[in-house]
C-alpha cells in the first residue's frame, strides 16, 4: 500500500489538478517529469507549459502581483510572440511597475498584431502622453 504522504505517481490528470488548484510549479515538474519518462509527450507539455504560463500571469495581476505577471507574460511571448493578448498583459503589467517605456514597446506590439483593438490603442496613447509630459 502506497503512503499517503508520499506524492502521487505523475500522471497528466494530476499535472491538470495541480494546474487548476493554481500550483504552476508543481503542475510543471509533474509535465516535465512525465516527458522525461515519454519524450513523445514534449508537445503536450509545450502547450501545458504555456496553460501554466498563461494561467501565472492572469493570476498575478488578479493579486496585484505586477512584477511577476510581467514576468510569466514575458515567458508566453518566448514561445507565441504574436500573441495580441500576451503583449498586452505585459504592457499592463510594465505600465504597473511604473516601467512605462517597457509598457509602450509592449503596447505598441500588441497594436501590431490587433490594429483595430481600441482598449490597446486608449492604453497606448495614455501611456505616450504620460511619457511626453
Amino acid at each position: 500500500m502506497r503512503s499517503p504522504l508520499l506524492p502521487p505517481s505523475p500522471t497528466w490528470p494530476i499535472a491538470e489538478l495541480y494546474l487548476s488548484l493554481g500550483r504552476f510549479n508543481q503542475s510543471l515538474h509533474i509535465a516535465y517529469n512525465l516527458v522525461k519518462l515519454d519524450p513523445s509527450q514534449q508537445s503536450r507539455y509545450l502547450n501545458h507549459q504555456q496553460r501554466c504560463m498563461r494561467s501565472g500571469a492572469e493570476f498575478s495581476e488578479e493579486i496585484g502581483d505586477h512584477h511577476r505577471a510581467a514576468y510569466y507574460w514575458e515567458q508566453v511571448l518566448q514561445q507565441q510572440p504574436q500573441d495580441a493578448n500576451a503583449w498586452y498583459g505585459l504592457g499592463l503589467a510594465k505600465a504597473n511597475v511604473q516601467d512605462f517605456g517597457g509598457a509602450q514597446i509592449a503596447l505598441s506590439r500588441a497594436l501590431q498584431w490587433e490594429p483595430n483593438n481600441s482598449k490597446i490603442r486608449s492604453h497606448l496613447i495614455e501611456i505616450e502622453q504620460f511619457l511626453q509630459g
